[in-house]
């Protein structure tokens, strides 16, 4: 009982803090052929005006500040939530990429070179193959195999020709009132100074909360007299050892799981195929099939998914749990309080969540539908109208 009513509190939880937040969160949202944005209930706050919204980061750490880039005519620029030109829309960019580690720096490129835009201002030309963030507010440039470093300033302090860069580890190094950078060339190394930077401009992140679980060790069982017990009530029973924690059962040619601590069935032998699918809430979850549909039952013969499917399973490319049904595809997300995402989508792929709480992270997921793209979020809501 005690564990319900904690479960039941969790629950109004989650709920008054996603209701709290959903007005502070804006997600891209398609109308048609335009695109605005809404709250994650699917209420619109931008009107939909926009032909394209390319790319977006959402900040948990700083009361959800966003950046989205957008086009309106013929190139793309930055706004934030309250529709604040970042980067004008009047540039001669041909993309341009964000960072959600570094929300005011944007990537920017041109005729296959990269440059970065930042505080109003190109501070580095599109004239690379790669810019990566560095230590001391600068940023390693790259053109083929060889870097440089520009500085804070936007100067060019180590000259583009050494195979690798890093700060001095050296204890004299650190002392210096300079920051001291160590370039690797082909055949030696070089050390160069520049003004030491006190604290970084806007770096920000915090870990993820994925809902990773943990399954508690098994209690210790006598080996032989559970094979022995179990073997006369089923008609097959798995091979397990010692270290098992559940046994598959066959009874009348349907299977089933029993848990070896305990002996208590943990999905009853109904079902013509079984096997372990995933973990939902500290609970083990089997994928099951009966007359060539499939569904999905946690241990205590929860079923999480009628057998309606055609097929359920782990996709590597896009690491979500796909559900198809008649062609169409949608997926289930574990430890959450939402259902599933019902399968009726051409496709479906997961986007970079957002983070509501420190102990929260709101799924979102790009589909595909017979009029184009949108995204769909952990609560089912689709944020696009065909």
């Amino acid at each position: 009982m005690a564990k319900f009513l904690k479960i039941v509190f969790l629950f109004i939880v989650f709920q008054a803090e996603a209701q709290s937040q959903s007005n502070k969160v804006l997600i891209p949202y398609r109308d048609k052929n335009l695109w605005g944005l809404s709250d994650t209930l699917g209420n619109i706050k931008v009107k939909p005006l926009y032909k394209e919204i390319k790319h977006f980061i959402i900040d948990y750490n700083n009361n959800f500040a966003s950046r989205y880039v957008v086009k309106s005519n013929k190139t793309f620029y930055v706004i934030d939530q309250n529709k604040k030109l970042l980067l004008p829309e009047l540039n001669p960019y041909d993309s341009i990429y964000l960072n959600k580690d570094y929300p005011n720096h944007f990537w920017v490129f041109k005729k296959g070179k990269v440059g970065l835009f930042h505080k109003n201002k190109e501070i580095i030309g599109c004239l690379y193959d790669k810019i990566t963030v560095s230590e001391n507010d600068s940023y390693e440039v790259q053109k083929g195999k060889l870097s440089g470093l520009i500085n804070s300033l936007g100067k060019l302090i180590i000259p583009i020709e050494y195979v690798r860069i890093r700060p001095s580890w050296d204890d004299e190094d650190e002392k210096n009132t300079k920051f001291v950078w160590v370039a690797k060339g082909m055949l030696a190394e070089k050390k160069f100074y520049d003004t030491r930077i006190i604290n970084k401009s806007d770096a920000y992140g915090a870990d993820k909360i994925y809902g990773d679980v943990s399954v508690s060790e098994a209690s210790s069982y006598d080996y032989k007299d559970v094979k022995k017990k179990l073997e006369s009530k089923y008609d097959v029973v798995g091979e397990f050892d010692k270290y098992s924690k559940y046994v598959y059962v066959t009874l009348n040619q349907k299977k089933g799981v029993v848990n070896l601590t305990n002996q208590e069935e943990m999905v009853a032998p109904k079902h013509d195929e079984i096997k372990y699918f995933s973990i939902d809430k500290d609970k083990y979850v089997f994928l099951v099939k009966s007359n060539q549909k499939y569904g999905l039952v946690k241990e205590g013969n929860q079923v999480l998914l009628e057998n309606e499917f055609d097929k359920i399973e782990y996709d590597n490319k896009t690491r979500l749990y796909i559900l198809e049904k008649e062609n169409k595809k949608g997926c289930i997300v574990f430890n959450t309080i939402y259902p599933y995402i019902q399968p009726k989508y051409l496709s479906i792929k997961s986007l970079d969540g957002i983070q509501i709480t420190n102990r929260w992270q709101f799924g979102l997921f790009e589909v595909t539908t017979e009029k184009g793209k949108g995204i769909v979020g952990e609560n089912g809501v689709e944020f696009f109208k065909d």
